[in-house]
């Protein structure tokens, strides 16, 4: 999904992505930079985000924050990651959202200037052996994923049915609660 953020003037990429587990993913992130030299390119375990609103407010923070001059860390790249996470610490984050090498679901988020430059980030994913574009995981959910989910970001059941509304999901909620978290890390850093 390519979309535009037009209070920053940037244009932004998220995309699901699927591994075979063969890939290497520090390789992957210098080959994807190498074709968009003046974007910002971020990859992370999508097994632990909550789709693309989720996506989109960190990185609507992070620019924000940028912007501000208020940053946790001066690389965007590192910022989107904390804001995702919802965590202050660059380690932190890392552990939590970062790619390890049993992740297979990953989220590619790229921020450019450039549509050109996005595209070419898509192309040379195309061109990956043991890679596919796939995002029907962000949309997905599952008891195992709510767990998870519950677990990285700290959300108690008694939370989660605090502000639970009949007839709407755990996993809407649970998407509620870290985006509210994400902006609370904004107020405070």
């Amino acid at each position: 999904m390519i979309t535009s953020i037009e209070e920053h003037r940037k244009i932004l990429l998220v995309e699901g992505l699927t591994s075979n587990g063969m890939v290497e993913y520090e390789s992957l992130a210098g080959r994807l930079r190498k074709v968009a030299p003046r974007s910002t390119v971020q990859l992370m375990d999508g097994e632990k985000i909550l789709g693309y609103d989720h996506v989109l407010f960190a990185v609507l923070n992070a620019l924000n924050a940028r912007q501000r001059g208020k940053t946790v860390s001066g690389d965007l790249a590192l910022e989107i990651l904390v804001y995702t996470s919802a965590q202050r610490q660059i380690r932190r984050a890392l552990s939590e959202i970062g790619l390890k090498p049993e992740s297979r679901n990953l989220i590619l988020v790229a921020v450019s200037d450039s549509v050109e430059e996005l595209e070419n980030i898509i192309r040379e994913v195309g061109q990956i052996e043991g890679l596919r574009i796939d995002s029907s995981f962000l949309e997905s959910w599952s008891e195992d994923k709510l767990d998870v989910v519950k677990r990285t970001f700290e959300i108690s059941d008694s939370e989660l049915e605090a502000i639970r509304i009949a007839d709407t999901s755990k996993m809407y909620i649970a998407e509620k609660l870290v985006i509210e978290r994400m902006a609370i890390l904004s107020v405070n850093v």
